[in-house]
């Protein structure tokens, strides 16, 4: 197999880096048996549509399945074994040996090898975001910043509710007023919203990134600390602004939903958001 080196970001240089691995805690019992990348969506694991979606990208080079190689992480293995072709982009899969998302990520430094920047994806999200623009804003960032950015960080600020809100009448002609009644938890309901589209005051990460290698650093000098077991969200990236370096949040248009395949129970209440994903995303089966 011949890989193709690049100077320049805009090239075919960029490798995809899909975290497969962790316990799956909400999504049991399903995960006592198969890893939560393997719920099934619309006929195939949901891992599938997140490999075959990213691999679209003219931009995208190789594809590394970080994964464990356990009976249940060996599932994934066997499920791509053989379907390169398809694919269409080589495919590597590297242990996961359950030292956490930050742990995880440091296994994969070899294979990054001297490239600069690359795509990290959680590989139960799913998301039809556009990789052609995430890395258009990925490079003007980079040369505004002189290459300090550390990662462009995917982030949404609205979300469909899952239960109904209410607005409540804090007047003084409300219930509890007019009837003197001392409860504090009594209130008339000025209006009912059913699942509302709720814009969020703190936008929200979707576990899509694009890093500088920079990022290595942290990773091992969080490791020394930490023992080895380490969260990238709470252990690295929450610290990297006290240490000099730089995050950016890509924001998702408001036409583009985005999905946390928690458990197949969750996939299964969200069936018109993911038909949606799914049609925005432009799979076409095989």
């Amino acid at each position: 197999m011949v890989k193709i080196y690049c100077a320049v970001f805009f090239y075919n240089c960029l490798k995809a880096v899909l975290l497969a691995g962790g316990h799956g805690i909400r999504a049991k019992p399903f995960t006592d048996y198969s890893p939560k990348a393997m719920i099934p969506i619309a006929g195939r694991p949901v891992i599938d549509h997140v490999v075959r979606y990213v691999a679209k990208f003219s931009q995208i080079s190789d594809l590394i399945i970080l994964c464990e190689f356990d009976s249940m992480g060996k599932q994934i293995v066997n499920y791509f074994e053989g379907k390169e072709a398809i694919v269409g982009k080589p495919v590597t899969f590297v242990e996961d040996k359950k030292q956490g998302t930050g742990g995880a990520l440091l296994k994969i430094e070899g294979e990054i090898g001297a490239d600069e920047h690359f795509l990290v994806w959680f590989a139960d999200n799913l998301c039809a975001i556009s990789l052609d623009d995430l890395i258009r804003e990925y490079n003007g960032a980079y040369k505004t910043t002189n290459g300090r950015i550390t990662a462009l960080m995917a982030v949404r600020k609205q979300r469909v509710e899952e239960t109904g809100r209410i607005i409540l009448d804090n007047s003084e002609d409300s219930l509890q007023n007019k009837n003197d009644n001392d409860s504090k938890k009594t209130f008339l309901i000025k209006r009912f919203i059913e699942k509302g589209m709720v814009k969020l005051e703190q936008p929200e990460a979707i576990g899509i990134y694009l890093f500088n290698n920079i990022i290595f650093e942290y990773l091992h000098r969080t490791s020394d600390t930490q023992g080895g077991t380490f969260d990238l969200s709470h252990d690295v990236l929450e610290r990297i602004s006290t240490i000099g370096r730089e995050l950016y949040s890509y924001i998702l248009d408001d036409d583009i939903e985005w999905l946390d395949i928690e458990s197949p129970s969750y996939a299964d209440r969200h069936k018109d958001i993911i038909e949606k994903i799914l049609l925005q995303m432009h799979i076409v089966d095989i």
